[in-house]
C-alpha cells in the first residue's frame, strides 16, 4: 500500500514537472518571440544608399544653341572659326560648386520657310515673333542665334535679344567681336547664380501662391476711395498668371480696410510728411495684424495700397541718401510690398470726397515686386545689347527659362537635403515609426529627383521642373508626417515601467516551476525511482 502511494506521488510529481516544462517551453519559445514581433516598431525599408548618393551627386544641365545663318557672304572658314570659338567660349567656366552646364549646338543655313519669313518681316520684333511660330525650337532651354546679312535693312550694330529665345547678330566684321557679349547673355541665362539678397528675397517654389491686394483707407469719413482692382488684375496680372499656369497656380483676392493707419509717426517736411528707410520695417507687423487672416498651406503675398490721412498727405519715402523714392513703395522679402498712394482732396465738395486710384502705376509697381518675390531674374543690359520688352507677357521666355532652371536646381537640392536629414534622423532614433505612407512618399521623391536629373541632362526644363516640384512636395510631406512623432518621446526606461508590472508576476512562478522541474529530473531519488 505504501509502495503504491509512493508510485502515485512520483507520477504526480512527474506530471507537474512535465507541465512546468511545457508552460516554460510555450512562454519562452512561442510567447517571447511572438511578443517581441508584435511590439516592435514598424519601419518600412527605405533606399538609404540611394538617398546618400543623391545628396552627394552633382547636377548637370544641358543648353542647346542653334546658329542660323542668313548671311551668304560668310566663308566656311569664318563659320568654322565662329563655331569653334562659340563652343570654347560657352564651355569655358561651366563647372560650379553644385552643378555643371554642358552647351550643345550646331550651325546651319536658314531653311526656305525661315527665309520667307525673313523677307516678309519689317522689324526685328516681327521677325522674332514669326520665327517663333515656324521654327522647331519652341522648347524651354533651347536657344537660337540668327546671323543676318550685313546689307539687310534689319541689320544692326547691336545685339538684339528677342522675347522668343532668339538673338540676332549681324554678319559683318564685328561677328567675332560680339561673341563675348553673346556668350555672356547665354551664360547669364544658363548659369545665373543668385546673390544672397536675391535668394533671401524670393519665396520657395510651391504649387500655389495666395495673392492678397489690400486698400487701406484710414479716413473713410473724409475720402471715399474706389479702386478697380478686378479690372486691373485682369489687365496686368492675368498675363503673368497664364504664363505660370503650368508651373504654379495664383489665387487672387482683394479687400478694403477702413480706419487702419500707420503705427509709425511720420516726419514733417516743407510739403507734407515723409518716412525714412529706418521707419519702413516697423510698418509691417501693425498692418499685418489688421489684414484678414488666411488658412492655407501655401505662402500668402500681400500687396497693399495705403492712402495717407489728410494731416500726412502728401506722404513720401525718403532714402538714406536724402532722395525721395520714385515709386513711393517698398518691398518686404517673402511677404509682399506696400505702396503709399497720395490723393488730392477736392475742394468745396461734400464729405466723404470721392476719389479713384489710378491702377496702372500701382500694378506696375506690384508686378515688379511680384517678380522679385517669385525670384524671376532680370538680365543686366549693356550698351551694345538691346533687350526686347516683355510687353503683355510680363516675363520673357529667356527669363522664364532662367527661372525654371534656377528653381529646378533649388528644388532638387532642397529635396535631396530633406531626404538626407530624414534618413539620418531615422537611423539615429530607432523608435520612430516608418509607415507605408512615408515609405511611398520617400520612394516617390527619390524617383522624381532621378527623373529631374535625367531631364536636366537632356535639356527638358519643363519636365525637369515638374519632377523637381513633385520631389520637393513628397520629401517635405514625408519629413513632416505626424506619425513620425508617435513613439519619438517614448524612452527606454518607460518600457521597463510598463512591462515589469505585467511580466514579473507571471515570469517568477514560471521560472521557479522550471527550476523545480529541472532539479526533480536531475535528483538521484528520481533516477532510482525511474530505474525501479
Amino acid at each position: 500500500m505504501k509502495e503504491e502511494r509512493n508510485k502515485y506521488s512520483v507520477s504526480e510529481k512527474a506530471m507537474q514537472a512535465y507541465a512546468a516544462l511545457g508552460v516554460g517551453f510555450v512562454c519562452i519559445i512561442v510567447g517571447l518571440p511572438l511578443w517581441w514581433k508584435t511590439t516592435e516598431v514598424y519601419r518600412v525599408q527605405l533606399p538609404y544608399h540611394v538617398i546618400d548618393e543623391l545628396a552627394m551627386s552633382k547636377l548637370s544641365t544641358t543648353i542647346d544653341v542653334t546658329v542660323v545663318i542668313y548671311e551668304e557672304n560668310l566663308s566656311k572658314i569664318d563659320l568654322a572659326r565662329f563655331g569653334e570659338d562659340l563652343k570654347n567660349s560657352l564651355n569655358n567656366g561651366t563647372e560650379f560648386e553644385n552643378f555643371s552646364i554642358v552647351y550643345k549646338g550646331n550651325i546651319r543655313k536658314a531653311y526656305d520657310e525661315e527665309r520667307q519669313v525673313y523677307e516678309a518681316a519689317k522689324t526685328l520684333e516681327e521677325l522674332d515673333a514669326a520665327l517663333y511660330k515656324v521654327k522647331l525650337l519652341k522648347e524651354n532651354g533651347k536657344y537660337c542665334i540668327v546671323i543676318l546679312p550685313s546689307t539687310s535693312p534689319l541689320a544692326s550694330s547691336n545685339i538684339h535679344v528677342g522675347k522668343q529665345r532668339t538673338t540676332f547678330l549681324t554678319g559683318e566684321n564685328g561677328l567675332l567681336s560680339v561673341l563675348d557679349d553673346f556668350t555672356r547673355i547665354i551664360k547669364e541665362v544658363g548659369a545665373r547664380q543668385k546673390a544672397t539678397k536675391e535668394s533671401m528675397r524670393a519665396v520657395h517654389t510651391t504649387p500655389e501662391y495666395e495673392l492678397t491686394f489690400s486698400l487701406l483707407n484710414p479716413q473713410p469719413d473724409m475720402l471715399a476711395v474706389a479702386w478697380p482692382i478686378a479690372a486691373a488684375v485682369g489687365e496686368y496680372l492675368d498675363p503673368l498668371t497664364e504664363q505660370f499656369a503650368d508651373f504654379a497656380k495664383m489665387n487672387v483676392k482683394s479687400q478694403i480696410l477702413h480706419y487702419t493707419g500707420l503705427s509709425v509717426k511720420t516726419k514733417k517736411a516743407d510739403k507734407g510728411s515723409y518716412l525714412t528707410e529706418a521707419d519702413l520695417p516697423h510698418l509691417i507687423n501693425p498692418i499685418e495684424s489688421q489684414l484678414s487672416s488666411h488658412i492655407s498651406n501655401y505662402p500668402n503675398l500681400n500687396f497693399i495700397v495705403y492712402i495717407p490721412s489728410r494731416d500726412q498727405s502728401p506722404l513720401t519715402i525718403q532714402h538714406n541718401s536724402g532722395e525721395t523714392s520714385k515709386t513711393n513703395a517698398f518691398l518686404s522679402p517673402q511677404w509682399g510690398g506696400i505702396l503709399i498712394y497720395n490723393v488730392e482732396t477736392p475742394q468745396n465738395v461734400s464729405l466723404p470726397a470721392a476719389v479713384e486710384v489710378d491702377m496702372k502705376p500701382v500694378m506696375q509697381v506690384f508686378l515688379a515686386q511680384l517678380r522679385l518675390i517669385l525670384g524671376i531674374p532680370t538680365v543686366v543690359e549693356k550698351e551694345n545689347i538691346k533687350f526686347a520688352k516683355a510687353d503683355n507677357q510680363v516675363v520673357t521666355l529667356w527669363e522664364l527659362d532662367t527661372w525654371l532652371r534656377t528653381k529646378t536646381l533649388e528644388n532638387v537640392a532642397m529635396s535631396s537635403t530633406t531626404l538626407k536629414s530624414l534618413a539620418q534622423l531615422l537611423e539615429q532614433i530607432p523608435n520612430i515609426v516608418i509607415n507605408d505612407d512615408i515609405g511611398m512618399e520617400v520612394e516617390k521623391a527619390v524617383t522624381c529627383i532621378l527623373k529631374s536629373h535625367k531631364n536636366l541632362i537632356r535639356g527638358n526644363l519643363r519636365d525637369a521642373f515638374t519632377y523637381s516640384k513633385e520631389a520637393l512636395i513628397a520629401s517635405e510631406k514625408a519629413f513632416f508626417d505626424q506619425s513620425l512623432l508617435e513613439l519619438l518621446y517614448f524612452p527606454e526606461d518607460q518600457k521597463f515601467a510598463i512591462y515589469i508590472p505585467l511580466f514579473l508576476p507571471i515570469s517568477i512562478p514560471v521560472l521557479m516551476s522550471i527550476l523545480q522541474a529541472v532539479k526533480w529530473f536531475r535528483s538521484p531519488t528520481n533516477k532510482v525511482t525511474k530505474q525501479e
